[in-house]
């Protein structure tokens, strides 16, 4: 289980400048401490494109942490500066506004017994040294099958419209902010075997009791859940078409601070069998190898369960996370031609063509029956 930073070693996967820095800056951000790899960092950095490379990738104050441990004359330009602040100064408000909207939905569902789990978000900025400097986007709730009652709740008492588009969840916006509320934790329209991971799912949540989040009223889901759902949260992103670095931060700063409360025989099982475990290696072998992170985090105590360092796919996916990529709508809604129509169909079939190596890293299918599942949904 012995490794070597690859930073240190200066194999950079063909990586430019910026994001060999971008990388650096990381490491001291997630770790508080100045280490050899950071003294590396050149004084002719291209400041505005590892900012705009660390906004795409969702880490700008993450950044701005390590800068502030840079000595002054390896800074960034005071105008710079002042824009890297402003942005996580704007974070920073934003992850308030958050907190005290999932505070207040929380007391409401409660004035009806209604208990609420959060999932991603708020639960994963937990695991950060500065909560708040990671971004923020919608709440993601689910409340033990009763979701459709609390819709009906959240119109009737609050006067806000609910959408039910979705078969996952339904959404409405509250107070300036979207909330997600989750019938099913993953997609199973877009892929045969999530109906069987959604099992598990539940399954876990059953088992293994959730954990207290800080605010009253609101729960997250157990070490154990979350080294599934994580994981495979990921991967769908990444199959689908791309993930950041904030979702390898992610399942990372989970790993480093839970570890040690995972029901490692379960997780490992799920992962073998569901064909995740060398998504999983290759993950872990990004956080370790150019994170920084401590190999400990990805293994039980007693070492019976541990990552298999996995350089040359974890190269692959990370000179993917900085590849520039178009995005495609999620759906045809809102496309309004039989030509652009096709044009989508035929942009959707070309990335799923291209990233069918990604497929298979995720789901346990064979990618004619992943088409044709797809296929079939989407149709009715």
């Amino acid at each position: 289980m012995g490794h070597t930073n690859l930073l240190q070693q200066k194999t950079f996967c063909r990586m430019t400048k910026e994001e060999i820095s971008l990388l650096h800056l990381l490491q001291l951000g997630l770790s508080g401490k100045i280490k050899e790899s950071v003294i590396d960092i050149k004084y002719d950095i291209d400041w505005h494109s590892v900012y705009a490379l660390a906004l795409r990738q969702g880490i700008t104050a993450i950044l701005l942490d390590a800068i502030s441990k840079l000595p002054n004359e390896a800074r960034p330009s005071k105008p710079m500066l002042l824009q890297w602040i402003g942005q996580a100064t704007m974070m920073e408000r934003m992850y308030a506004k958050h907190r005290e909207k999932i505070a207040s939905l929380a007391e409401f569902y409660r004035q009806y017994d209604i208990k609420m789990l959060l999932l991603k978000g708020y639960g994963c900025s937990l695991c950060y040294t500065k909560p708040d400097h990671r971004p923020t986007g919608d709440i993601d709730v689910f409340l033990f099958g009763r979701q459709d009652e609390a819709d009906a709740l959240v119109e009737k008492q609050l006067g806000v419209k609910v959408h039910r588009e979705y078969h996952k969840h339904s959404t409405f916006n509250y107070g300036g902010v979207e909330v997600e509320n989750h019938a099913k934790f993953i997609d199973d329209v877009s892929h045969k075997s999530n109906i069987r991971f959604e099992r598990i799912l539940m399954s876990v949540l059953e088992k293994y009791e959730c954990e207290q989040s800080g605010i009253d009223n609101v729960l997250i889901p157990s070490p154990t859940f979350n080294a599934l759902f994580l994981l495979r949260h990921t991967g769908e992103h990444f199959a689908s078409n791309e993930i950041t670095l904030r979702h390898v931060l992610d399942v990372g700063t989970f790993f480093q601070r839970y570890h040690s409360k995972i029901d490692w025989a379960l997780v490992f099982k799920v992962y073998k069998e569901e064909r995740m475990l060398q998504f999983f290696n290759a993950i872990a072998t990004i956080c370790v190898e150019y994170l920084g992170i401590d190999v400990a985090c990805f293994a039980s105590d007693n070492k019976p369960y541990y990552y298999q360092s996995d350089i040359t796919l974890a190269d692959r996916i990370l000179s993917d996370i900085f590849e520039k990529k178009d995005v495609l709508p999620m759906s045809t809604a809102g496309i309004d031609t039989i030509g652009k129509k096709l044009k989508y169909a035929i942009d959707k079939s070309h990335r799923w063509w291209h990233n069918r190596w990604k497929y298979k890293l995720v789901y346990n299918e064979n990618l004619v029956e992943s088409f044709w599942w797809l296929a079939k949904n989407r149709m009715k």
